[in-house]
C-alpha cells in the first residue's frame, strides 16, 4: 500500500501531554544543585558536547524560567496536533542543540560586539518548535501559519543583525540572539530536508 500525505483536516495525537513533561522537566532541573546546573549550561571555555542539549533546561533565575515556562505552554497550544508529538519534540530538540551551536559559534566578533561565554534557557528550542509546529499547519492549508514563520524568521533575523532583541523581556541581562536565529534555522532546515529529500510517499507491502 502507499503511505500517503494525511488530509488537511487530519489531527494527529494531542501534544499537550509532552508540553506538560517539558514543564516539569524544566522545574525539576531549576532545583537542581547551583553546581550541576552550571555544569549543565554551555560554557565557552569549558565546553561539553551535551551542553548542546542540557543549556537549553537551565535558566538564569525564576523570571527566566517563568517566561520559558508560559512560552512552552502557549506554543503547545498554538501548534498542538499540528504533527505527532514525537516529531514536535524532536523539533523542540533539535532547536535546543541549534540554538547553542548558534550561540557558540556567531556569539562573539564580528557578530557581535562581545563575546558570549556563557548561555542558558529554552527560548531558541522554543523557536525551532514553533517555527516546525507553524510549517506542518501550513502544510496542512492554513496559510496563516505561513505569514506566522514569515514573521518570526525576520524577527531572529533582524535581532541578529542588530546583536540585541527587539523587544527586551527584562529578564535576563543579554538576550541570546545568536540563540533564537539557530533555532528557527535548524528547524527550516531540517523541515525543508523532510519535504524535498525523504519522499512523501513510501511505497510498501500491505
Amino acid at each position: 500500500m502507499l503511505l500517503k500525505r494525511p488530509p488537511p483536516n487530519h489531527e494527529h495525537a494531542s501534544f499537550i501531554a509532552l508540553a506538560v513533561l517539558t514543564i516539569v522537566v524544566l522545574g525539576l532541573v531549576a532545583l537542581m544543585p547551583v553546581s550541576w546546573q552550571e555544569a549543565f549550561a554551555y560554557q565557552r571555555y569549558d565546553f561539553s558536547y551535551w551542553q548542546l542539549l542540557t543549556a537549553g533546561f537551565v535558566h538564569e533565575n525564576v523570571s527566566h524560567l517563568m517566561l520559558n515556562l508560559a512560552a512552552v505552554a502557549v506554543i503547545a497550544v498554538l501548534i498542538n496536533r499540528s504533527a505527532p508529538p514525537t516529531i514536535l519534540a524532536v523539533y523542540l530538540l533539535l532547536g535546543t542543540i541549534g540554538a547553542t551551536g548558534a550561540e557558540h559559534l556567531l556569539s562573539k566578533p564580528p557578530a557581535l560586539d562581545f563575546v558570549v561565554v556563557e548561555t542558558r534557557g529554552l527560548s531558541g528550542g522554543l523557536h525551532g518548535l514553533l517555527v516546525g509546529g507553524l510549517l506542518a499547519l501550513a502544510r496542512r492549508g492554513d496559510q496563516w501559519a505561513v505569514w506566522l514563520v514569515i514573521a518570526v524568521t525576520l524577527k531572529v533575523a533582524s535581532e541578529a543583525t542588530l546583536g540585541r532583541p527587539i523587544i527586551a523581556s527584562g529578564t535576563v541581562e543579554n538576550v541570546a540572539v545568536m540563540a533564537h536565529l539557530g533555532g528557527t534555522l535548524v528547524i527550516l532546515l531540517a523541515v525543508g530536508l523532510q519535504r524535498w529529500v525523504i519522499p512523501e510517499r513510501v511505497a510498501g507491502v500491505s
